[in-house]
């Protein structure tokens, strides 16, 4: 071997034996050293995430005893019989009538020995507006509980809907809520809930004719004439008693307008049609245009009844009472206003249909 030889040699023997020696000493101390390292990171995230938890447990402990006080009790049959009583009750606020009820027991989920679900299933006919009465009591319900699978759709033939419903709550079993109050809040309701400004804000979905068949446009027509200047004798609405007669249903069926008002003194419901006397003055048509609310402008009305009396027009929105019409300006009234006669004077006034005038505080007939 000559010198260059030599040399190449010894360095190759050098970096063969220095790597060998990097994998002794890697296989004996860095690789256990990196694992134990990670061992310990481990544990560390797994100590840290149980020190969390563990600071959560009086947040947990408060927020079952709530629960714990909301339920019913700790025997799934006797809850079970007081869950299908208080659907009926809420039903019967609303103004559902029990007579078409169908109430089906069913169990859900449960987890052996803490807890199980019981519920029944809910199918009720009646007035959209009672649907929201039942939906909007059930938000108010103080016991724990949950509404599932809810299918509200039309009766055909009929101005009512038909509700479908899963009612549920959960019965903390006697083992688990042995150190536990259950049943502790109060289960009284007052009818008076559904008089409260919380409850009007809905009342947006029941004067929505949400199942109407959809009816296109009308062309526009040309634009109306102004009227004539009243005459110093027009004679001002007539006073109707407040909170008394109620504009409940402006439905449409074949292009005729129905128009249903309610008596809240009696609960009766009466349905006029165009040319009936209605609050001092005749029902000209019903307008679907949307429109803002008189007294609640960035709120809009779907629907309304126009009045004439005299020669000017009034609006009922749907909803509202009649002693809430306000008068329209000519810039509101609907390019196709029918054209008709102001009724004749008269001192107990009647509808074409026989119907007494809503004005006089006449008893409506039954309806």
């Amino acid at each position: 071997m000559n010198p260059r030889e030599k040399i190449l040699a010894a360095v190759t023997g050098t970096a063969a034996l220095l790597f060998i020696v990097y994998l002794a000493i890697n296989n004996v101390f860095l690789m256990p050293a990196a694992q134990q390292f990670n061992r310990a990171r481990d544990l560390m995230q797994q100590v840290e995430r149980a020190r969390a938890e563990k600071a959560k447990q009086k947040v947990y402990e408060t927020r079952l005893k709530e629960l714990a006080g909301r339920t019913y009790g700790t025997d799934p049959l006797r809850v079970s019989e007081q869950v299908r009583s208080r659907i009926t009750e809420l039903l019967g606020m609303s103004g559902l009538s029990t007579e078409r009820l169908t109430l089906k027991p069913v169990v859900g989920a449960q987890v052996q020995g803490i807890y199980k679900e019981v519920g029944w299933l809910v199918q009720v006919r009646g007035q959209l507006e009672q649907v929201v009465n039942f939906l909007y009591l059930v938000t108010r319900e103080p016991h724990l509980h949950r509404l599932d699978n809810l299918v509200i759709s039309p009766v055909r033939g009929s101005s009512e809907v038909e509700v479908q419903a899963k009612y549920g709550t959960l019965v903390l079993l006697a083992e688990t809520a042995k150190d536990l109050r259950v049943n502790t809040v109060s289960a009284d309701l007052d009818k008076s809930l559904l008089e409260t400004p919380d409850r009007d804000q809905y009342n947006l979905i029941a004067s929505r004719a949400l199942f109407r068949p959809y009816m296109p446009a009308r062309r526009p027509e040309p634009t109306r004439p102004p009227p004539t200047p009243s005459a110093p004798s027009t004679p001002r609405p007539p006073e109707v008693p407040t909170g008394r007669y109620r504009v409940v249903g402006l439905a449409t069926f074949a292009d005729q307008p129905d128009i249903y008002v309610r008596d809240s003194s009696s609960g009766n419901v009466v349905r006029y049609k165009p040319g009936d006397s209605l609050g001092g003055g005749t029902i000209v048509m019903v307008d679907y245009r949307p429109m803002p609310m008189p007294d609640k402008p960035d709120i809009l009305s779907g629907s309304r009844v126009l009045l004439r009396i005299g020669t000017e027009y009034y609006a009922v929105e749907l909803g509202t009472y009649l002693a809430q019409k306000h008068k329209l300006r000519d810039d509101q009234l609907p390019p196709h206003l029918p054209q008709t006669q102001p009724p004749a004077a008269s001192t107990a006034s009647t509808d074409a249909g026989g119907k007494p005038d809503t004005q006089d505080g006449a008893h409506p007939p039954d309806g």
